[in-house]
């Protein structure tokens, strides 16, 4: 009988606008220690900074001023960034103090935020919340590596090298060529758009 690997990392963070981009980090180098596959990290990583972003800024709160003196550090809260490994499926876990349940939002095409949990519904296997005995609310994601890309037929011709520099022509691709049955697809447009 073969063991499942398990792995768990956790990391305080300061309830701070600056604290989704230090999960991000944290993550990315937690993963590659572990030797996930690139497109979990990628898919990771955007759930980490929707569920981090989620918790700092809370509905309703007052929004934090972008650099604290030590008094208001002092009074500022944490938020709970917890990496688990379970086999081929990563666990992201954020808790932070608020009681009120994650609410996934309609929002228009137009507006410029709120569809953080409408992308971990999408990119996740699946995802909850519940509320642990010391208070707070913690929400979870399970991430699973992508399926292996589907193999092309081969071409009579290879594609042409352009070793030389020399300007290839546009082929549009076909329905054929989309990845659209890759539901990570999304999420790592907009990690690779957020990284520009």
């Amino acid at each position: 009988m073969s063991q499942v690997p398990t792995a768990h990392n956790h990391l305080l963070l300061a309830d701070t606008p600056n604290a989704a981009g230090w999960a991000r980090r944290h993550t990315r180098d937690v993963l590659g220690r572990w030797q996930m596959p690139p497109d979990l990290i990628d898919t990771a990583l955007l759930i980490v900074s929707e569920l981090i972003g989620n918790a700092v800024q809370h509905p309703g709160d007052a929004k934090q001023p972008e650099r604290l003196t030590s008094a208001e550090l002092a009074k500022v809260k944490v938020i709970g960034l917890n990496l688990q490994l379970r086999g081929q499926a990563m666990l992201v876990q954020v808790a932070d103090h608020d009681k009120r349940p994650p609410v996934p939002q309609n929002v228009d095409t137009d507006a410029e935020g709120g569809r953080g949990l409408f992308l971990v519904e999408h990119m996740s296997s699946q995802w909850g919340y519940y509320h642990p005995p010391t208070g707070g609310k913690i929400v979870w994601a399970e991430v699973r590596p992508s399926s292996p890309p589907k193999p092309q037929p081969a071409t009579a011709e290879p594609p042409p090298s352009n070793r030389a520099a020399r300007s290839r022509p546009f082929k549009p691709m076909t329905n054929e060529q989309l990845p659209i049955g890759d539901p990570n697809l999304m999420g790592r447009v907009l990690v690779g758009l957020r990284r520009i």
